[in-house]
């Protein structure tokens, strides 16, 4: 029986995820603006340079929303590449999904960090991505953002259903592969419009080091 890619990275011990389960992780009141200071999350490669170094290569991330904000009624997101580092926030555990494997993970991945600012060095890999198109009514519990990096599978797609008082909607996008290499870290920021009382969110991710 032939074994795909995947199936091969995971036996390595070498395919990691992290997640905060359903509990939510909440926003500032008004992010109403792009913020170096107060990125969504951080993907930080804790290795330096040299033997033993190893590259993260992120594969997917979806957030959803937990407890609703007030009056945002859209989404954008933001990502660079940075050798800065960032701390405070949510700090995930990244576990290993082969279960035969104890391998440690390389990332450190923070939720609504602080102490983090762009540098000289930043590399802009997604200027503006509206992830969340704007919406009749507030981000309703539920609204759901995927992404898959290096996706070749379509843009985008969105599915509509109806929450307990609200719609709620799910969107899949593709973002371009991205390799974070030693040192350095991957953040995205976000901007949710004309929201004035923080939302609260949940996080997955999934990658590959090596």
């Amino acid at each position: 029986m032939p074994i795909n890619r995947a199936v091969a990275v995971a036996d390595s011990g070498s395919y990691f995820t992290a997640n905060n389960g359903s509990t939510g992780v909440a926003t500032a009141a008004t992010p109403t603006a792009f913020s170096d200071t107060a990125p969504f999350c951080v993907i930080t490669n804790t290795t330096g340079a040299g033997t033993g170094s190893k590259t993260i290569y992120l594969d997917w991330l979806r957030f959803f929303e937990t407890v609703a904000g007030t009056a945002g009624v859209s989404m954008r997101l933001k990502a660079q590449l940075d050798n800065t580092a960032a701390t405070g926030g949510t700090l995930l555990v990244p576990k290993s999904t082969n279960s035969n494997d104890g391998a440690a993970s390389v990332a450190a991945i923070r939720l609504l960090p602080t102490g983090i600012a762009a540098s000289g060095n930043v590399r802009v890999v997604i200027g503006d991505h509206f992830v969340i198109p704007t919406q009749t009514t507030p981000l309703a519990v539920f609204t759901e953002v995927g992404i898959k990096f290096g996706g070749v599978d379509g843009f985008s797609s969105v599915y509509t259903g109806a929450a307990t008082a609200a719609v709620y909607s799910k969107m899949q996008y593709n973002w371009p592969p991205i390799a974070i290499g030693p040192g350095y870290a991957l953040s995205i920021q976000h901007l949710i419009t004309s929201q004035s009382a923080a939302s609260t969110w949940a996080f997955e991710f999934g990658w590959v080091e090596a």
